[in-house]
């Protein structure tokens, strides 16, 4: 009765307070993601570190054990689980479920920042969230503008170096799932003839360039008061690096790789077939962040595929076909949702008005239902 007493003689206070009531409930309703399906599995977090050249057992020694010793205390962690392999490794991290990866990800990257050395050519690790939104919420296809469709094939490290970028900076993207094409690599095309004629082996041409191929620290170099880090810097950057490679010298001749070999740019002749209406794509598929709302997100990633697709893609006869998002059934899904609440409402005022029999009564009554909810 106080209560109520308060309220009927404080009428100013009792608006101002049911305003604010309202204008916080509106605010939450904005802020609530908006997904087709609830965040039901597990997040994770992967830490990934690259190091090329090393061998897996080098960086489980190196990287992933000085890792997991910092990692192991970090609070809320219910799992870790890692794996090692040639030049990268990758340290899954698994919290219950409702966690905020924001502030998981914070207390992971200050972990890390506990190890103190990192091999001299190890890149510093990358923090990436996953979990429900570990599906690609949107789909999308890499084709042909017109003309040969199969040469969309040629196009996987296109995409990577130049248009990926620009789809995983959009605000609520998480990860990118790409598939299908086939990647630039340097191929190496051995003349047998002359191989035999150098007595020379295939096996010994493949270790003498995969041994110039990298990239290797000899330490720390004193001088006076400084320490000064050496390495030597080898990996091919060009077509033409690996021909000037020695394979064999007597002491009277010299064999390089030029002698029996030559290099190009190519492509894998026979890819995993990725097909749509019979014509090879390459499919992309964008992941949400954790949280992000799927409709804001469906509707940036548009925009900026438009740009793209009169931008640069544009440029090289392709384009990006959208395929697929949640859009319909997370609009349809609302709509029924505000359908069902306007009728259930109607519903409930018409009974009041029916066992009240007072318009003034009945209004007071309704307008205080969606307030008190």
């Amino acid at each position: 009765m106080n209560l109520l007493r308060l309220s009927i003689e404080r009428p100013v206070g009792t608006y101002a307070g049911v305003i604010l009531i309202v204008l916080f409930g509106v605010l939450g309703l904005l802020q609530l993601p908006v997904q087709l399906t609830p965040d039901v599995e597990a997040p994770t977090l992967t830490v990934t570190t690259t190091w090329l050249g090393a061998s897996p057992y080098e960086i489980e020694k190196e990287i992933v054990e000085r890792q997991e010793e910092v990692l192991r205390s970090v609070t809320g962690l219910m799992k870790m689980e890692s794996s090692s392999f040639n030049g990268f490794a990758e340290v899954v991290l698994t919290f219950a479920v409702g966690e905020d990866l924001d502030s998981a990800m914070g207390r992971v990257s200050n972990k890390l920042n506990e190890v103190r050395r990192y091999p001299e050519n190890a890149l510093r690790p990358v923090i990436s969230s996953s979990g429900a939104e570990a599906s690609p919420v949107i789909w999308m296809m890499l084709k042909m503008r017109e003309g040969d469709m199969s040469r969309i094939s040629t196009f996987r490290s296109f995409f990577d170096d130049n248009v990926r970028q620009f789809l995983e900076r959009v605000p609520g993207v998480g990860s990118l799932l790409v598939f299908g094409g086939s990647e630039e690599r340097l191929e190496i095309v051995v003349d047998p003839r002359q191989l035999a004629r150098r007595e020379l082996t295939l096996q010994t041409l493949i270790e003498r360039v995969n041994g110039a191929n990298a990239d290797v620290s000899a330490g720390l170099l004193g001088v006076d008061k400084r320490n000064y880090r050496v390495r030597t810097v080898s990996q091919f950057q060009t077509v033409a690096d690996p021909l000037d490679v020695l394979l064999k010298d007597d002491g009277v001749h010299r064999v390089f790789l030029r002698d029996v070999a030559e290099t190009r740019l190519g492509y894998d002749p026979n890819p995993a077939p990725v097909l749509h209406n019979a014509a090879p794509v390459i499919v992309v598929g964008v992941r949400k962040q954790a949280g992000a709302n799927v409709l804001d997100l469906t509707a940036r990633v548009r925009a900026e595929v438009t740009r793209l697709n009169e931008g640069v893609l544009k440029e090289h006869g392709i384009w990006l076909d959208w395929v697929h998002d949640q859009t319909p059934y997370i609009t349809t899904a609302i709509d029924t949702v505000q359908i069902n609440l306007a009728v259930g409402g109607l519903l409930a005022i018409g009974v009041l008005l029916l066992f009240l029999r007072s318009i003034s009564a009945t209004l007071t009554v309704a307008v205080a239902i969606p307030i008190s909810v």
